[in-house]
């Protein structure tokens, strides 16, 4: 009887741990998001979502790959526009610090809004919760990704 019970344990333990595994497999770095809207109107939503919030969108900050790879490579990626944006009073929260400087590399956050070969648009951003992570126990960096990542999240509801 009590081997019984040790065995269907050890399962129960096995199918936790797989099923666990199989949920963080599921999160990627990069997350996308499919728009009901227009090129131009998700690109629009996206601005407005985010100004809404408190976050700053440079007219400036936006490159066109299709027009810059079609200029060099003669290959047409397909219509996109990468567009940056920033919370400045969270990030000076965590680049005041020197061990955080080195994060000046992945801003200011990014948005792209592109059109795949199925006609549907669609909106990807880096998964910050992601990144988070790699960071556990790091104030600083878990306070900035628990507010901003799903601020990202609201970025892309296209529902309303």
């Amino acid at each position: 009887m009590l081997k019984l019970k040790q065995l269907k344990l050890m399962l129960l333990s096995l199918v936790l741990v797989a099923g666990f595994q199989s949920v963080q497999a599921s999160q990627e770095m990069i997350i996308e998001v499919e728009s009901p809207l227009s090129f131009e109107e998700t690109i629009e939503k996206i601005k407005s979502n985010a100004k809404a919030l408190g976050w700053k969108v440079p007219k400036s900050w936006k490159k066109d790959f299709q027009k810059n790879l079609l200029r060099v490579t003669k290959e047409d990626v397909g219509r996109n526009l990468v567009f940056s944006m920033c919370e400045p009073w969270e990030a000076v929260k965590l680049l005041k610090f020197d061990q955080y400087k080195k994060f000046f590399a992945m801003m200011p956050c990014s948005f792209a809004v592109y059109e795949k070969s199925d006609g549907k648009i669609y909106a990807s951003f880096m998964n910050i919760q992601m990144l988070g992570q790699m960071y556990k126990g790091q104030k600083e960096i878990e306070a900035l990704v628990n507010k901003l990542g799903p601020q990202m999240q609201q970025m892309v509801d296209f529902s309303s």
